[in-house]
């Protein structure tokens, strides 16, 4: 049996505006899926009922057939989740922000853990920003930080809410060849919530068109391709 991440039948509204209606998908692990859809279809609501942030009105999600709460307390499953706009704390450095779950929890030694946090500096390419805050940092390189911090605590699951938000054409392809350079050495799955249909066709394994509270097209990019939907327009 695959291992994936199911949503059930599970529905989201807000003040009695249906957000997500009664959506079923399944997003298999160790892939790149990019769920694309206009502002306010529901793409970081799915993002944060996966994280834990909000619970649905109905419905449930499994990963590898167990409910979420269970996989993550049981199997100690670890999802790490990068704001669209990093939310990194301007009272500390870089390298603080990096570290910070890890320091609050006493996991490992300070040592080792400056060791990974600035490996994982160095393997995006912001190493020489540890000692800044985050507000001396330009918006491509906080979203890398915020990336590095994420990686931290070794996530099987990685979300990304619009991970390119105003970033310019460079800085988007650095974060389009992070993620997939972390899917050519990690096994860490990762959902992309994005309205950049450029960005989406670069990263991909699968793109998925959320519209109207459902999932309405899911497949290979290069199927994608091929479908008649608007929000596609663009790349005919």
């Amino acid at each position: 049996m695959e291992n994936n991440i199911n949503f059930n039948n599970v529905s989201k509204s807000f003040s009695g505006k249906v957000v997500l209606d009664n959506l079923s998908h399944n997003f298999k692990l160790n892939e790149v899926h990019v769920i694309l859809g206009k502002s306010g279809m529901g793409k970081s609501v799915l993002l944060k009922m996966l994280m834990g942030l909000m619970t649905p009105d109905a419905g449930q999600i499994l990963i590898n057939n167990k409910k979420l709460d269970d996989a993550k307390s049981i199997d100690n499953l670890k999802i790490s989740y990068v704001f669209q706009f990093s939310a990194l704390l301007n009272s500390l450095s870089v390298i603080d922000n990096i570290t910070l779950y890890l320091d609050e929890n006493n996991i490992d030694s300070k040592e080792n853990r400056l060791k990974k946090a600035y490996k994982i500096l160095s393997d995006l390419g912001v190493e020489d920003s540890a000692s800044k805050i985050p507000s001396d940092l330009s918006g491509g390189m906080r979203k890398r930080v915020a990336i590095a911090r994420s990686l931290m605590i070794e996530p099987e699951i990685l979300l990304y809410d619009e991970p390119t938000a105003e970033l310019d054409q460079i800085n988007t392809r650095i974060i389009a060849k992070i993620i997939n350079d972390l899917k050519d050495t990690t096994n860490i799955t990762q959902l992309v919530v994005t309205h950049d249909i450029g960005f989406a066709f670069a990263i991909a394994d699968t793109i998925s068109i959320l519209d109207e509270g459902v999932i309405k097209i899911s497949n290979n990019p290069e199927m994608i391709k091929e479908t008649n939907h608007p929000l596609l327009d663009p790349i005919a």
